[in-house]
């Protein structure tokens, strides 16, 4: 869970889901932050143990879970009174914890390691790193990808991506087992090497895919199927080394609706336009592959830290 949506669960986010086969699965309902999205999490026996050990603490000092408000930091908003599971006593009142406190609190935690472990010394820890090592430890032990994505409330794959950390070796082993796994339930007959002559075939297609512009991302064994008007063509992937080629292109394009417009010759206006349609989607594609640098991933910051940028 992202820390807001940790301090935004209450004693209604806990359900049960009874299976088919009569099996009872406890689960967390995740209110919606970031996303805009409620999500349900299956909980895990170690987790539900976790939550129910904090709702215990509570009925046991105030009979059930009490009934507080939760400032919203980014709203700047105070919540309707509810029953929040983590709760912390603020001028005399109970309020829900706030994001900054959890913070303080993983930061005290990493400090008390140092004197057992002195590497935590320059070690600093956030709430979203432990998003990225819950991901990790999942996908690198085979769950895929895509429920993991579901687990930790991402609308995109590629995002989940950004946070597992898939080191080569780890994706060559697994390939590898992967096809074995599948050979081994295939006739023999079935696999076999490649001649010299369907090897070159395969290299010299991928040559073929090579034009002025960038590659083309064809599928083997076809021809192009747009007569080589690689502008309009969605397989086209632009060389960012080639956008002054673009910028001379749209030049001419552009010179060339002039003539057009000039000339009344509406069939050419129409056909010049979408191709310069084409041409800045491929510009601006090219420029977003273009840009480098770290990316930043959202993670919330101190309030007090006013010198930095923060994303949700």
């Amino acid at each position: 869970m992202r820390a807001e949506e940790l301090t935004e669960l209450t004693h209604l986010s806990v359900r049960n889901y009874q299976r088919p086969s009569g099996e009872v699965v406890a689960l967390l309902v995740i209110t919606p932050s970031k996303s805009d999205r409620e999500r349900v999490i299956p909980m895990s026996a170690e987790l539900f143990h976790v939550i129910a050990q904090v709702i215990r603490r509570h009925i046991s000092a105030h009979g059930t879970v009490p009934v507080c408000t939760r400032y919203d930091l980014h709203e700047r908003v105070w919540s309707e009174p509810l029953p929040y599971l983590f709760q912390n006593m603020h001028s005399g009142a109970l309020r829900a914890m706030s994001t900054t406190t959890m913070w303080r609190m993983i930061r005290r935690a990493a400090e008390g390691l140092v004197a057992s472990d002195p590497r935590f010394a320059d070690v600093k820890f956030a709430a979203h790193d432990f998003r990225r090592l819950f991901a990790t430890e999942l996908v690198n032990n085979g769950l895929p990808i895509h429920i993991g994505a579901a687990l930790l409330g991402h609308l995109n794959i590629q995002t989940t991506r950004g946070y597992v950390a898939i080191f080569d070796d780890d994706v060559v082993r697994h390939y590898q087992d992967f096809l074995a796994r599948r050979r081994a339930h295939r006739p023999e007959s079935e696999y076999c090497k490649p001649t010299e002559t369907e090897w070159n075939e395969f290299n010299e297609h991928f040559d073929k895919r090579r034009v002025e512009l960038g590659s083309c991302g064809r599928p083997y064994g076809t021809p192009c199927q747009h007569e080589h008007a690689c502008i309009r063509c969605p397989m086209l992937s632009i060389n960012p080394k080639m956008l002054a080629r673009l910028d001379e292109l749209e030049e001419d394009l552009l010179a060339r609706r002039e003539r057009a417009v000039a000339e009344d010759w509406r069939g050419e206006i129409d056909g010049l336009d979408l191709t310069l349609t084409f041409l800045c989607s491929k510009r601006e594609q090219a420029r977003r592959f273009q840009r480098s640098g770290p990316v930043s991933l959202g993670l919330p910051v101190v309030p007090h830290q006013k010198s930095q940028i923060t994303g949700g």
